[in-house]
């Protein structure tokens, strides 16, 4: 069997795999390449400033463009790895919600499906009205109380997909909820 994501176990379905909506991608590119644009328009400021294509400064002006064009690159690739490293899926068996903070800092949460408590789904604002892209919150028994899913597409359909999968999962099985009958003592 082939597994697609580590800690997969055998037998275990995958439902969804999500990622931040485009339209959040794109907004990070669009003030990534306004710094492009800033880039491009050196050369218009250096002619403005005769001062930066004469001889001593010239060859400074020139490295620091080479170190911001550097700068460019890792940015671009920094956004990327964010984005793509970002990720939720949801199985026959549990969710996993991996957070990828920023290049060093990375955290992967799993849930089982019987702990599950309650799913939220939630659109903010213009652009997520517009581009069905909101968070869905999955409330849990276990130690991280909350899963935020942030900027998923369709967060209703991710809801409603995991409430469906709780669901279908024996009744035997289910985390008992808080101020039931837990039994004598």
């Amino acid at each position: 069997m082939k597994l697609f994501f580590p800690g997969q176990q055998e037998g275990e379905r995958i439902h969804l795999v999500t990622r931040p909506h485009w339209i959040i991608l794109a907004i990070k590119i669009a003030i990534w390449l306004f710094f492009v644009v800033l880039f491009a328009l050196s050369d218009y400021l250096a002619e403005a400033i005769p001062a930066l294509t004469q001889t001593p400064y010239l060859s400074a002006f020139n490295l620091l463009k080479t170190i911001y064009l550097m700068f460019l690159a890792t940015a671009l690739f920094y956004i990327w790895i964010i984005y793509y490293l970002n990720y939720q899926i949801v199985t026959n068996e549990r969710v996993v919600d991996v957070d990828q903070r920023n290049l060093l800092l990375h955290t992967m949460s799993e849930l089982h499906l019987s702990q599950v408590q309650d799913v939220t789904a939630e659109i903010k604002g213009f652009f997520g009205n517009i581009f069905d892209y909101g968070s869905v919150y999955v409330q849990s028994a276990g130690a991280k109380v909350q899963f935020e899913f942030e900027n998923v597409p369709n967060p209703h359909a991710v809801a409603k997909l995991i409430l469906d999968l709780y669901e279908k999962i024996p009744k035997q099985s289910l985390a008992p909820q808080s101020g039931g009958n837990f039994g004598r003592v």
